[in-house]
């Protein structure tokens, strides 16, 4: 059954909207949905975004939808790299919060963390990068959702979220550094790869506003107009040293020395037209895009990467990988729930049939023990009419009443002995406890009168036979053992025995 999943992305000027669909091997971009936000002259949104989501939503994506995905911007979360001897992500999720708050600045409120692991170094040790935020601000961006009427499963941060649409878009190269470096509005997400394997994921406050306010002046410009320059492209010009930098910097952290340094570039970054040769300038990158996955769809690359932070958040509701959600504890979503709820009918059925079986079961069960019981009642009769003398009443206790009339059975009983000055259970109890439970035999009969004590049974072998001889002859009323046979059974090879134990007489 295919999946479908929206990844919701907006800034200052414009609102985006990413359709996905993931079949059983394929992933269709079923659509993009873009729209411009009112502003003022500074750039600055008139609406809430509560307000204009409806719009972009109410007549582009009308697929049934799984999941919906948004994200914080970066300027709302906070990036510290931490060390671990283990990569146990429980463990670490379990350990980072309390050392994370002494790492940030004085909080007015909780804070929720989560992380991702950029793999180990030389000494073993791992590499995480946690990405915090505030409960606030993440609550904030819930319920300006659910005024929207959307209520999304996962809150993200820009640039893991990169990580999913670089896998799912491309085939990354093992031996290969990939850059995806996507500039926002305000911000720039960086997420950086060895194949698809992530190594960084950080973010700078460097976005297009700068360029916009540096090229055409601080009165911004309608969003016709501002389009129509991002449509032909602009050149910056020395404006993005500071912006090469910044990303040469974040770079340094990680060691790719022997590897080709792939520079993809996405969102406003697509419409820079001397970004690339700033980069080459600066340092030993190329610019080609790597091979890409099947992915099925209308959409063409170069509409891809200029959106590719909405179908990054679209893939990321479908990619578990590397995943980090700030949905958590009192803001954990609950549309599931709701989903649980809609089908309770349904459930309460399989609830019925699973009752139905476990009644059956218990009555099987005790049909089952109730025909056992029968048996074993049986059997007890049995023996106690074989032990007992004819017509003695049948107490509560039948092994105690038996065991007794044993005991009084025994040669010497009057007197409290037996030749051997031991009680017949006694002398059971010794034979037991004597013979070492390692030595393989099978006692069927207990024959004890005044002058020996005669074992029948058998055992798995004629080595068994003497250990037991040997175990029974440190009997201290026993004088002597003897072996009277000790034949094999053709039919399970196992050794039939009889042993006679001569016992000291009272005089000895």
């Amino acid at each position: 059954m295919a999946r479908y999943s929206v990844g919701l992305y907006w800034d200052n000027v414009s609102l985006h909207a990413c359709l996905i669909r993931v079949g059983a091997s394929e992933l269709t971009v079923e659509g993009f949905a873009s729209m411009p936000r009112e502003y003022d002259e500074r750039y600055t949104p008139r609406k809430n975004i509560s307000e204009e989501i409806p719009a972009l939503l109410k007549d582009t994506l009308i697929e049934p939808l799984d999941t919906f995905v948004v994200s914080l911007p970066e300027r709302e979360t906070m990036h510290r790299s931490l060390l671990r001897p283990f990569g146990d992500r429980k463990k670490i999720a379990q350990t980072v919060t309390p050392e994370v708050e002494t790492l940030l600045p004085v909080m007015d409120g909780k804070i929720i963390v989560e992380h991702v692991l950029l793999g180990k170094d030389e000494a073993g040790l791992h590499h995480i990068e946690t990405i915090a935020a505030r409960h606030k601000s993440v609550s904030a961006l819930i319920g300006d959702m659910k005024a929207a009427g959307i209520d999304p499963e996962i809150v993200d941060s820009p640039s893991t979220a990169l990580l999913a649409g670089a896998r799912k878009v491309f085939r990354l190269d093992q031996e290969a550094t990939y850059l995806f470096l996507h500039m926002g509005w305000q911000d720039t997400s960086l997420a950086v790869l060895e194949g698809p394997k992530v190594r960084y994921a950080g973010a700078f406050p460097y976005g297009f506003e700068k360029i916009a306010l540096n090229l055409f002046g601080s009165t911004a410009l309608p969003s016709g107009k501002l389009n129509e320059h991002l449509k032909n492209g602009v050149e910056a010009g020395e404006i993005l040293d500071a912006y090469v930098r910044e990303v040469l910097i974040a770079l340094s952290r990680i060691d790719s020395k022997e590897r080709n340094l792939v520079l993809v570039l996405t969102g406003y970054a697509r419409s820079i037209k001397d970004l690339p040769a700033r980069f080459r300038q600066a340092a030993d990158v190329v610019t080609d895009l790597p091979e890409q996955n099947s992915v099925r769809g209308d959409a063409g690359i170069d509409e891809m990467l200029g959106r590719f932070m909405p179908l990054s958040l679209s893939c990321r509701g479908i990619d578990s990988a590397d995943a980090l959600n700030f949905r958590q504890s009192d803001l954990a979503y609950t549309k599931k729930m709701e989903w649980i709820k809609g089908y309770a009918g349904t459930w309460t059925k399989v609830a019925a049939v699973f009752v139905i079986l476990w009644l059956f079961g218990l009555g099987l069960n005790i049909s089952l023990n109730a025909r056992i019981n029968s048996q074993l009642t049986k059997l007890i009769n049995k023996e106690f009419s074989s032990t007992m003398p004819p017509g003695t009443p049948m107490t509560k206790d039948v092994v105690l009443q038996m065991q007794q009339h044993l005991t009084k059975m025994a040669p010497g009983a009057g007197n409290g002995s037996t030749g051997g000055g031991n009680s017949a259970l006694e002398i059971i109890t010794d034979i037991s406890e004597r013979v070492p439970k390692s030595v393989d035999i099978l006692v069927e009969t207990v024959s004890i009168d005044e002058n020996a004590i005669t074992i029948t049974g058998n055992a798995g072998s004629y080595e068994n036979v003497e250990r037991m001889k040997e175990s029974l002859g440190g009997l201290s009323y026993v004088a002597d053992v003897k072996i009277v046979s000790a034949n094999v059974d053709k039919k399970d090879q196992r050794v039939g025995l009889k042993l006679v134990c001569s016992k000291k007489s009272n005089n000895s």
